[in-house]
């Protein structure tokens, strides 16, 4: 009889130790859980807070290369006849020179793209459209840099103070601005600053919208490019 007592308080607090640590174990694994969604909520925000800079950015890009046009455009127009036009009207158009290259960023989705968190998310959908839209955005980076500043820095005679003979050199080297030419020509090259700038909006209100990130790819993708026609299309009736 004895023997039996025994061997049910051993069975019992076996059962005891088991449950002690599969409970242990259980509160764990959602505790782990837990911090693993919640560092990737997190890093997630820092990528959103980015993209909304980097919209900022491409804005004054497009605002910035706009008035340079302009500004390029009067100059060649006067065709070295300075003594016609007034001097402040002259120092206006050399706006175009100062040097203006806004800060564009990529440094949270690097260390989100370079962490466990991105290997972990089961969401791969939302993956696969923030890296779209991050190669939009250093794609048209790329084309501004080595086709309108690296150029531009090339070329501005910033050993040259007086007015006249810095207007006459700019002249001199309009190859090296053919960019803002090349936008004018082709009023379509336009489109990409609010296709890019649409495109981030998109992957913002996917990352407001879908909380647990999980969506329909096929119809994101329609409603995406349904979005961006929209865009491009205000962007003409603006003109």
């Amino acid at each position: 009889m004895k023997s039996k007592e025994k061997l049910s308080g051993f069975l019992i607090n076996l059962l005891g130790v088991i449950l002690g640590i599969s409970l242990t174990f259980g509160v764990n694994s959602l505790w782990q859980k837990r911090e693993e969604k919640r560092k990737n909520t997190e890093m997630l925000i820092l990528v959103r807070n980015e993209l909304e800079t980097n919209k900022s950015w491409f804005q004054k890009q497009e605002k910035t290369l706009k008035q340079h046009s302009y500004a390029f455009n009067k100059i060649l127009e006067a065709d070295k006849k300075w003594s016609t036009i007034p001097d402040d009207t002259l120092t206006s158009y050399l706006s175009f020179i100062e040097i203006r290259i806004y800060q564009f960023q990529n440094t949270a989705w690097e260390i989100f793209q370079n962490s466990e968190m991105i290997q972990k998310n089961t969401n791969k959908e939302l993956v696969v459209r923030l890296n779209d839209c991050y190669i939009e955005m250093n794609m048209l980076y790329d084309f501004i840099m080595k086709n309108y500043w690296d150029k531009k820095l090339e070329s501005i005679p910033f050993f040259e103070d007086d007015l006249y003979p810095l207007l006459d050199a700019l002249i001199d080297k309009k190859e090296a601005f053919y960019f803002l030419r090349m936008m004018d020509e082709d009023s379509n090259l336009w489109n990409i600053f609010p296709q890019v700038e649409a495109s981030i909006d998109f992957t913002i209100s996917l990352l407001d919208k879908y909380g647990d990130f999980k969506y329909d790819m096929i119809e994101m993708d329609e409603e995406y490019r349904t979005f961006v026609k929209a865009r491009i299309d205000s962007a003409h009736q603006k003109k």
